[in-house]
């Protein structure tokens, strides 16, 4: 039991993301939660956004900073980085250090996976994000295997309202789950927020294997982590 938390219920948090769609994604991921959020987006388009991601490390990474300084000033009081390519393309620590808020992202949620599961599946927007997610995995479990497929089609997809019985179908991500089964895989993240879009159809797909989403996760960090109201 918690007895040092506040529900977040009762505040106000941020979401920043690479678009609007996936900040929209994530605002009403809150809203349906009945918790109140601000968001900003820091890029215009998914392409515009896999571009974002390959400036330099550092200039990304203060771009975030501001973007989290700007959410603060506007009233938010802890925000979700709801973006898993933008979460591995910079420097966290920097952001957590610098941010004058608590700042959660996917892969804190991927970091607690590592112990349970040897064996990983990872559907990623682009191959960007697919070598971040994977580096942070085996950066805690080094005897850990990661199949991963990026995918920036998906996302364009998404973004343009394609229903998702048509994306699973279209991409064939039902036999995606299936060969990744028969590979042994143990556990499909979903490493990126467009991707709730489609999870409960992939889930009918998924026999033998556990679909992962970190924003429930994220959302629960944030209530472990956040003071007591005064």
């Amino acid at each position: 039991m918690l007895t040092n938390a506040v529900s977040v219920s009762a505040m106000t948090l941020g979401v920043v993301a690479g678009t609007p769609t996936d900040t929209r994604f994530g605002l009403e991921f809150l809203a349906a939660r009945q918790v109140r959020g601000i968001g900003v987006s820091l890029s215009a388009s998914p392409q515009a956004q896999t571009q974002l991601q390959a400036l330099e490390r550092g200039a990304l990474t203060e771009q975030l900073i501001q973007a989290i300084r700007q959410l603060h000033q506007a009233g938010a009081e802890a925000a979700m980085i709801y973006c898993n390519s933008l979460s591995g393309a910079v420097d966290m620590a920097a952001v957590k250090a610098a941010a004058p808020i608590e700042v959660v992202s996917p892969l804190e949620a991927y970091a607690e996976l590592t112990q349970r599961y040897r064996n990983f599946g990872l559907l990623a927007a682009n191959c960007q994000s697919c070598a971040n997610i994977e580096r942070e995995i085996l950066s805690r479990n080094k005897t850990a295997k990661v199949i991963g497929i990026g995918n920036l089609q998906i996302v364009e997809d998404i973004e343009d309202g394609l229903a998702p019985e048509m994306i699973v179908q279209q991409h064939a991500l039902d036999d995606l789950a299936a060969a990744l089964v028969k590979s042994g895989v143990q556990i499909l993240i979903l490493g990126c927020t467009h991707f709730d879009y489609f999870y409960r159809e992939l889930l009918a797909h998924c026999d033998g294997i556990r679909l992962f989403l970190p924003s429930e996760r994220m959302l629960q960090l944030l209530q472990e982590r956040l003071p007591q109201a005064a």
